[in-house]
């Protein structure tokens, strides 16, 4: 019984913790969208950097199941000994107590460089932006100097793009590489709102119609598990045209 009675509370925490990260993700987003990038009311689309979607995830949910976890031994009256035992993020920041100031500001620093770097593409502009220019730096369609599409071969990657029948869409800026997978497309746009995908296969139209160097790679397509209208998508994007 008491196993069960466990098992029902670390669901709970994990239900909890879920929904808040969600809602602080949430947050923060409308937060980066509006004060951050300040996107403008006619973009297309916009995606942050691999990396720093992949750091999001720890810098958000790591905090907040630290949080309910401590929160949840106190409430049942437990010690600091036994919220050792039991939980072991609580373990392993406890001894940073006296440091905590810095540590939320370094947070707040890295969550600021993480929602910072994206790439905002609109009618006629491409807007990078990063933590040192979180303005912008816009560029035309015409300084694209190369585009690399294709689907992922790796079967364990660190990056979700590199991973085996992923799609991913890459061009180069100024020597910087962009990658877009699933980007964060304008909902007031119903053409972009309604068709899944439908805005990479625009921007890459624009980008080739321009004479922009391509290279495509349909190897692996098969392994990606997306709906066959998708597939499809993707491979008319990988062609040479």
């Amino acid at each position: 019984m008491k196993i069960l009675l466990k098992l029902i509370r670390l669901a709970g925490l994990i239900i909890i913790s879920v929904a808040a990260a969600m809602g602080l993700a949430f947050l923060v987003t409308v937060f980066s969208e509006k004060i951050i990038l300040r996107l403008p009311e006619d973009y297309y689309f916009y995606q942050h950097h691999p990396v720093a979607e992949k750091a999001m995830i720890y810098l958000i949910v790591v905090p907040v199941v630290t949080f309910f976890g401590v929160l949840l031994g106190r409430r049942r009256g437990r010690t600091d000994e036994a919220l050792e035992d039991m939980y072991d993020l609580y373990c392993i920041f406890r001894w940073l107590t006296d440091i905590r100031f810095i540590l939320i500001v370094v947070w707040i620093v890295s969550l600021y460089c993480c929602f910072a770097s994206a790439t905002v593409v609109t009618k006629d502009k491409i807007i990078c932006h990063s933590p040192l220019h979180p303005s912008g730096i816009a560029y035309e369609y015409k300084d694209v100097s190369r585009i690399r599409t294709g689907f992922g071969q790796k079967r364990f990657a660190l990056l979700e793009y590199q991973k085996k029948g992923n799609f991913y869409y890459e061009i180069e800026l100024d020597g910087k590489k962009k990658v877009f997978t699933v980007p964060s497309v304008n909902d007031r746009i119903e053409r972009y709102a309604e068709e899944t995908y439908l805005e990479l296969e625009d921007f890459d139209q624009r980008l080739v119609s321009l004479g922009i160097p391509k290279q495509g790679d349909e190897k692996g397509f098969g392994a990606c598990d997306l709906d066959q209208e998708y597939v499809d998508r993707f491979r008319r994007i990988t062609t040479l045209r």
